[in-house]
Order: C-alpha cells, then structure tokens, then sequence
C-alpha cells in the first residue's frame, strides 16, 4: 500500500496513530508530514488535503494554531523546544480535530530532548500527532522508536504487510528455541520477506505491548488486530524484559545496517530472546 493511501484512510477511519517517524531524505519526510498535518485537520473532510479550506491555507502559511514545527538550531535540538511541545500537546486544540506537532530531523535531538519527548509518548494525548522526520534511525534512542509507527520513505513508499511476519514474530517470542529456529529458517529461504521490515515489525509489536502495560488503552495499538497477541504478551511480560527486549532487536537491525549477514544477525537475536 502506498504510504500516501496508508494515511488517508487511516485518517478516514480514525486510526491514526499518536507518533510517527518518517524515515527518509528530509525533504520528502516534510511534504508526508504536511499532508499528514493537514489531512487530519482538512474541513473537507475528505481525510485528505484539499489545499483550498482555511485550515489548509493556514498550515501552508505557518500560521495554524495548532500545527507547530521544531527545527534544529544550530547542529543539534536541545530539550527546551521539547518541554515546550510536552506543554502544549496536551491542549485541546483550538480549531482543528488534532493538535499537530512535527519535529525536523528529530535524529538531532539530544539525549535529554529524546527522554523528554519520551515522557510524552509513554502517556500520548488523544488529541495530538507527533510527526518525526529522521533519516538516521540509530541516532534515536530505541525507545523512542519503539514507541512509534516507522514510515519508510526508503522503502518503494510502500507498507508491510505485517501478516507476512507475525507467525515469525509470535514464535519467537513465544516457542523454544528448536521450534524457532525452525521458522527462522524458513523465513531466511522466502527472499520476498526483508529482514530489516522484521525487526522493524518486531519493535512495533514490542511498542503494542509497552502501551498496554502503561497506558492499558487497546485504541492506541499500531497492529490493529493484534490485541490478543499484544495482551497475552503484556500479562506475562515485565517492563524490564520489555526493555531489554527492544535492545536486543535493536542490535540485531543496527548490525544489519553495517552488512551484518542476515542469518547470523538472526541467530543472535533468536539467542538473546531465549536468554531474556
């Protein structure tokens, strides 16, 4: 599914998501957050913008009271901007449906600027989208995007289908050792399955997980029909190990970006799941 197609019917449904990172070149990653801006805010309605309305008009012009941008100043964003938007986020908004709040090139927070955004989407608003652009992953704290819905711009413009990968997922997570091995094996034979879409399907099943166990609000899941699983794993699953869970796959997605082999990088993580 293109991803332009992905968020207008989300949008049209009313199945956006609270936060999402858009991973790409920051320009493109710009024009996806002003559509995203202003499909949810459009008066047409239409989940899409129409460029004509005034609350498109506005979003164009920099003057929408509830659309807000954070750029960097200088080489890096600090975390007063960022405690600003913890302030603000929680508004009701004043004319539109969604309080937006984008962050450009979010990779450049600081440490302290990326715990404090932490804080927000550990106890997202109802009301409020925020809308990351980043073209390097790594340079955000596991976390943080964990916590997120990860758009490729990279990728063909195009969604996962995350059915290719929950059974892999499930059974890692839930079978032994021998059990997943077996279908990690079979996995590795299917090329038309990315190993890097994996981990990252992997990281949102996790984030599932770490929403019902703060926020326990089954609306907010990023896999829509995977409350079943995401409960199961939520109940038997402690912060801690949740934790160290999103590190582990972290590693393994880090190590495959710097042209790890994709069997050895999922024999490792298969190895430190089983320890976790």
């Amino acid at each position: 599914m293109n991803i332009y197609d992905f968020i207008t019917k989300a949008i049209q449904s009313d199945k956006t998501s609270h936060a999402y990172i858009i991973n790409g070149e920051e320009n493109k990653a710009k024009s996806l957050m002003d559509y995203m801006a202003k499909g949810v805010n459009c008066l047409s309605g239409a989940g899409k913008p129409c460029q004509t309305c005034s609350s498109c008009r506005k979003i164009s012009d920099h003057n929408h009271p509830d659309v807000s941008v954070i750029a960097a100043e200088g080489a890096s964003i600090g975390i007063d901007p960022i405690r600003q938007l913890q302030k603000m986020i929680y508004i009701k908004p004043y004319e539109g449906r969604k309080r937006v709040n984008t962050i450009c090139q979010g990779d450049k927070m600081t440490v302290q600027a990326q715990n404090c955004l932490l804080k927000v989407l550990e106890e997202p608003p109802g009301t409020g989208i925020i809308l990351i652009s980043s073209a390097n992953l790594s340079n955000l704290l596991p976390t943080v995007v964990s916590r997120c819905q990860i758009l490729k711009l990279n990728a063909g413009g195009r969604i996962p289908d995350h059915g290719l990968y929950r059974e892999m997922t499930i059974c890692l997570m839930e079978e032994g050792f021998i059990q997943a091995s077996v279908a990690m094996e079979a996995f590795l034979k299917d090329n038309g399955k990315s190993a890097e879409d994996f981990f990252d399907l992997l990281l949102m099943q996790l984030r599932d997980i770490l929403v019902l166990k703060v926020a326990q609000n089954k609306h907010l899941l990023y896999i829509k029909d995977n409350e079943e699983f995401a409960l199961k794993a939520a109940s038997r699953f402690t912060l801690a190990k949740v934790d160290r869970l999103i590190n582990a796959v972290a590693r393994a997605r880090e190590a495959l970006k710097h042209n790890a082999n994709v069997q050895l990088a999922m024999e490792v993580l298969l190895l430190e799941i089983q320890e976790v």
